[in-house]
């Protein structure tokens, strides 16, 4: 006769698995929030870096006895001369008054001396000697001064690295509370089925049988789960990206961009959400078994 396959020995409206379905759905969904955010962090500071390595900042204060014009003038053409520098454009003073007020207001601005700001493409392959370019520039007038941003990149950089090691942190813990709620469920299984459990050991049934049958309500349930994880996650994505709130905007530009990876990077977002249900899977079915393999071995 061909071997019978293990009976469903837990019923599906258990109340241990339905508040372990609910419980690592969100558990699920949280997981996918931080993957989309290392995601956007990982962009946010790629997209930082590449910018900052194209352009650089020159200003021009104005100076006694000096005529602010001719120096702007004097600056430019000096930048355009430099080898790996790709253009150099005055902003303007508007412009610069502009990049105040949100700290001195437009009151008023008229009559500081608001210094020229130029901007300055840079070629990232073959940039310039900037230390040279800054002595050049000091050279042509004591009120010039060269930015590179580097300061800016460098504390981007960590405050990047900050939340990615949070996001990396969030995720192991909801992983690891996901192996204390499967435990703790695997033993409320145990004990509300222990009468069905203790006829299967009077008929002759062995631990790796039990086990099996159990195994396959955890499958279940974490494959549930983590479907209904991910498809919370894209719902909160897509609303995200498309509520249109003022003072959401840059997140909602950022939600909306999370799945327009450049290049062969396209399929990180969809691996990476997939590998949620997998792992929350295998997270249920390993986790279960070995808890509900120890607590039969100490069954009489």
């Amino acid at each position: 006769m061909a071997e019978r396959r293990p009976g469903p020995v837990i019923p599906k409206e258990a109340a241990s698995l339905r508040t372990m379905t609910a419980t690592m759905a969100v558990m699920c969904y949280l997981a996918c929030l931080a993957i989309g955010a290392l995601i956007l962090i990982d962009r946010a500071v790629d997209n930082w870096a590449r910018g900052l390595s194209q352009e650089v900042t020159v200003q021009v204060r104005e100076i006694e006895a000096r005529d602010i014009d001719a120096d702007v003038s004097a600056v430019i053409s000096l930048l355009k001369q430099t080898p790996g520098v790709t253009g150099a454009e005055d902003i303007g003073r508007k412009a610069a008054e502009k990049l105040l007020e949100p700290w001195l207001g437009s009151e008023g601005l008229d009559a500081l001396p608001v210094p020229r700001i130029i901007r300055v493409g840079v070629d990232p392959v073959k940039p310039p000697d900037f230390e040279t370019l800054a002595a050049d520039l000091t050279a042509l007038s004591p009120g010039v001064s060269l930015d590179t941003h580097r300061r800016w990149e460098d504390e981007l950089t960590r405050m990047a690295g900050t939340l990615t090691a949070l996001s990396v942190l969030i995720l192991l813990l909801i992983s690891g509370s996901a192996v204390a709620m499967v435990i703790f469920a695997t033993r409320a299984v145990l004990d509300a089925n222990r009468q069905t459990v203790d006829v299967l050991h009077l008929v002759g049934a062995e631990d790796a049988y039990i086990a099996r049958a159990i195994n396959r309500r955890f499958l279940a349930t974490g494959l549930w789960a983590g479907g209904l994880g991910v498809l919370l996650a894209l719902l909160s994505f897509f609303i995200l990206g498309n509520a249109g709130l003022p003072q959401a905007d840059g997140l909602a530009s950022a939600t909306r961009s999370l799945f327009y990876l450049p290049g062969a990077r396209v399929w990180v977002v969809p691996v990476a959400l997939l590998a949620v249900p997998i792992v929350a899977t295998l997270l249920a079915l390993v986790t279960s078994r070995i808890t509900l393999l120890r607590m039969l071995r100490t069954l009489p």
